[in-house]
């Protein structure tokens, strides 16, 4: 079995991206990760070269200015990534999506086990959601619960959209639920490279990003964090290439979101939620209210700290 890694990143530098976290996460499991490195305003192409990993294969590809809207730029740039891909499997992470090392032995079993059953086209992961710091995450409530990030290669699948997902002509893809986190730091920077990124951001989804700039321009810090209700409060560990960083956060404390017990509060309307949100997942193996890109056809065995194929 061959399992192929890839990304596209722009910007890395800039926008503080943890993007050598990223790749470093799922190398160990990967036999190469191909990165398309977009053309950018800093140093992002020094910065992956400087992995210096002989799995790394980097393409280049120019910022394409003409095609900004509606993500179609993170599709083109991760349809370019995958194409290079030469593994059964491949593994898609975005540049502030981290894999915690405790699961990638579960990951790999998985996709082992799954390899001669062509019914299965893919694999979907769970998220925590990071959010002002390393302390504070979303899990549901409006924020993406699972997601296909692990496709089989060779069967016409493309990125979908944004990029969030993946379908073969459209059709959402047969995925195997898998028991393990996908931890996205997106919303987990520093308050004033937040900013940046918000208004980097629009610039691929929308041809013109003038209002956007000029709304975020004008905003507080702390005000762009307008979901801090009904937080959870992280108390696992954090992947150990992320260890730096969460080093760094404590010594800038107050380039961050601060930790209050009143963001931790679960306001009613979320009680009410999950609770038919739980029946009906019961009954019906979905989440009222949630939209899933993909077809579960079935579920890989729990993940458990004893875990071994």
């Amino acid at each position: 079995m061959r399992i192929s890694g890839f990304t596209f990143i722009r910007n890395a530098v800039k926008l503080d991206y943890p993007i050598v976290e990223s790749i470093k996460s799922i190398l160990p499991i990967v036999d190469e990760y191909i990165v398309n490195v977009v053309e950018s305003e800093d140093g992002t192409l020094e910065l992956i070269k400087s992995i210096e990993d002989p799995k790394i294969k980097i393409i280049e590809s120019p910022w394409l200015e003409d095609m900004r809207g509606e993500g179609k730029l993170l599709v083109h740039y991760t349809n370019l990534a995958l194409k290079e891909c030469t593994g059964d499997w491949c593994f898609y992470l975005q540049g502030d999506e981290v894999v915690h090392e405790k699961y990638l032995e579960y990951i790999k079993c998985a996709l082992e086990e799954y390899l001669d059953k062509k019914e299965v086209e893919g694999f979907t992961l769970k998220y925590k959601h990071f959010y002002g710091n390393f302390y504070l995450y979303h899990e549901g409530e409006g924020w993406v619960r699972n997601e296909v990030r692990i496709i089989r290669n060779g069967i016409g699948v493309s990125a979908y959209k944004a990029a969030h997902s993946f379908r073969i002509n459209g059709r959402k893809l047969n995925c195997i639920v898998l028991d393990a986190y996908i931890y996205h730091y997106g919303w987990a920077r520093r308050k004033s490279k937040m900013k940046e990124k918000i208004v980097e951001h629009s610039r691929w989804h929308w041809k013109e990003d003038k209002d956007v700039v000029e709304k975020f321009a004008s905003k507080k810090l702390d005000e762009l964090y307008v979901h801090k209700d009904s937080l959870h409060f992280f108390k696992d560990t954090h992947p150990k290439v992320m260890q730096e960083r969460i080093v760094k956060q404590e010594a800038d404390k107050d380039n961050f979101l601060e930790v209050k017990k009143e963001y931790l509060k679960r306001k009613l309307k979320w009680k009410i939620r999950d609770f038919f949100a739980d029946i009906t997942e019961k009954l019906f193996g979905k989440r009222i209210g949630e939209y899933a890109n993909y077809h579960k056809v079935g579920e890989y065995r729990p993940y458990t700290e004893d875990f071994s194929c």
